[in-house]
């Protein structure tokens, strides 16, 4: 027993189609992948420029470290300890004022 319409179209013939038209549209996709490409925007290309600066910052302010060490070689470095106190205070986060 056959289902479908009598005359209807050959299965062969519509795979063989299917198959001619895959390939073709899988084509036209790789091209458009090869076509497609990716520029930064500007903000991206001037955040990347600001991070490479930051990298390149020393964490040692080295001019304060050479001042400080001439001073207490002196002997004039006088620390405040009011100052100080209140330093660390702040960055604990315990400041009161």
């Amino acid at each position: 027993m056959k289902i479908g319409p009598p005359n209807g179209p050959d299965a062969a013939k519509v795979y063989g189609i299917q198959q001619r038209l895959g390939k073709s549209v899988e084509k036209a996709k790789e091209s458009e992948r090869a076509a497609d490409s990716f520029e930064p925007s500007t903000q991206i290309r001037e955040l990347r420029e600001l991070k490479e600066r930051l990298q390149n910052i020393s964490e040692v302010r080295q001019e304060l470290v050479d001042r400080l060490r001439e001073e207490i070689a002196a002997g004039r470095y006088e620390p405040d300890p009011e100052r100080i106190a209140a330093g660390i205070l702040e960055e604990l986060g315990l400041n009161r004022r």
